[in-house]
């Protein structure tokens, strides 16, 4: 947020922008005008500082697009084919667990626009609703503590043993079966404890704290499941913990956001599976299916004791959009929870880079030059994106890319907002020869002008190991 000195805003004037106070909560409105009598009032409560959500100047630049048309990107590049990988769809007959019991709302619930209603106004759905509107909840959420960003260490290519990156793997891959098993116990409607899940994420949010670049190289790690919806919640919640923290947050709010992404999505475990895995284009009545997920993920989560107050509002309002196109209540930015508008961006900008049985994934730059155009229309919050780009750049870390000197490369880590300019590590010669880990060379584009990026990779089309050239 911007600072704006009190004494700075002339009498008479109308407010540009919501005014915050110093603990998020909205003081003055957009649209009111800032008479005498408002500033005298304002401070007369010692307040000296307002606060506004700006979208930054090096954003409005790349919001223009004219910077990314420069990189010719090509989906289906692939240089080394002799190391594809096979990368069919999902296969919506692959056999999943049924739910053991019924999840007593659904009970009695219609199909359509009418069994939408029902839900929306169900008694956990309802107060939600009511705390919103009598402003009870501070959906404006200002960094408090030490910014974890700032305890975070960061570990540079070479620096990382083997036994270290095979310890880190394997604790992703635990940790991958342990979201599983979370989720199929609230689909089979098996109690779950919320220790367990708040013990989950305060492993990732170690894992970043010990290496911050860790978290984004991992959401590149791809695989074919049964179920897209559980490596889409792990990511989620990975990619929210690194915007939170490139927010400026504590490591308690980051494990509150890191929450919410996990169990975001925990509701569309309901969606009937001819729907959720139909390779067409759904119909309306389809369609409201689907927008029936938020709410059943209230009261899938209300029932888990030990989780963050806030987590059913942030999976209920993560479908929502800046200029009220979204679903299920159509709500404006201002109305929507500053932790929901970061795992809006992490959910979007991995569903894109994740395959889908009705599209194909596309390569992580695509995906960030969807998620920006997204802002230029409206739909998220270009603060948001802003502290995601600062902590991947338009070229995420994990990625691959090709570079002017005939070399590929991965992108190690961001260069702050210099985002088409991170530092990347080369895996594979201008021979097309994999090099070995001891030939592995890195190029800061920061400061190395001889040397840039000339084309996004698939990284699916190459058989690259998650930590080949971290």
């Amino acid at each position: 947020m911007k600072e704006i000195r009190l004494t700075d805003i002339k009498s008479g004037t109308l407010a540009t922008h919501d005014y915050f106070g110093r603990d998020g909560k909205i003081l003055v409105k957009q649209g009111v005008v800032m008479d005498s009598n408002l500033l005298n009032a304002i401070n007369r409560r010692s307040i000296s500082k307002l606060y506004i959500q700006e979208e930054g100047e090096d954003l409005k630049k790349l919001l223009s697009l004219k910077e990314l048309d420069s990189f010719d990107l090509d989906d289906g590049f692939s240089p080394l084919d002799q190391d594809l990988s096979n990368s069919d769809s999902l296969a919506a007959s692959i056999d999943r667990p049924p739910p053991e019991t019924v999840l007593p709302i659904l009970i009695g619930v219609k199909k359509g626009e009418e069994g939408l209603k029902q839900i929306l106004n169900s008694q956990p759905v309802l107060s939600l609703d009511e705390a919103i509107a009598k402003s009870q909840i501070t959906l404006s959420v200002l960094p408090t503590g030490t910014p974890a960003k700032e305890l975070a260490k960061e570990i540079l290519v070479g620096q990382r043993t083997e036994a270290y990156k095979k310890e880190i793997l394997t604790d992703f891959d635990h940790s991958y079966e342990e979201v599983k098993r979370l989720l199929n116990s609230l689909r089979a409607g098996r109690p779950v404890q919320g220790t367990r899940i708040v013990s989950l994420v305060k492993g990732f949010v170690k894992t970043f704290l010990n290496d911050k670049h860790m978290l984004l190289n991992l959401v590149t790690s791809k695989t074919e499941d049964e179920d897209y919806v559980y490596r889409h919640s792990l990511n989620v919640s990975l990619i929210s913990i690194s915007i939170a923290a490139s927010r400026g947050f504590d490591e308690s709010q980051i494990v509150e956001v890191g929450i919410s992404g996990l169990l975001h999505d925990a509701g569309t475990l309901f969606i009937p599976e001819a729907i959720r895995f139909k390779k067409e284009p759904l119909t309306k009545d389809e369609l409201l299916e689907v927008q029936k997920h938020p709410m059943i993920g209230i009261h899938l989560i209300e029932k888990i004791k030990g989780l963050p107050t806030v987590s059913p509002l942030i999976c209920y309002q993560s479908h929502e959009r800046e200029n009220r196109e979204g679903y299920p209540k159509q709500r404006a930015g201002r109305l929507i929870h500053d932790f929901a508008k970061i795992i809006m961006v992490a959910d979007i900008y991995e569903s894109l880079t994740a395959g889908r049985p009705y599209r194909p994934a596309k390569v992580p730059y695509k995906a960030m030059e969807t998620v920006l155009t997204t802002v230029k229309q409206g739909h998220i919050s270009a603060d948001i994106v802003r502290y995601y780009l600062e902590y991947t750049s338009l070229f995420p870390v994990g990625s691959l890319v090709m570079l002017s000197s005939g070399e590929i490369a991965k992108v190690v880590k961001p260069n702050g907002t210099l985002y088409a300019r991170p530092v990347v590590s080369v895996i594979v010669g201008a021979d097309r020869k994999m090099l070995s880990a001891n030939q592995t060379k890195t190029y800061d584009l920061k400061t190395n002008n001889d040397v840039k990026i000339v084309q996004a990779i698939d990284n699916a089309k190459l058989n690259i190991a998650v930590m080949q050239g971290f």
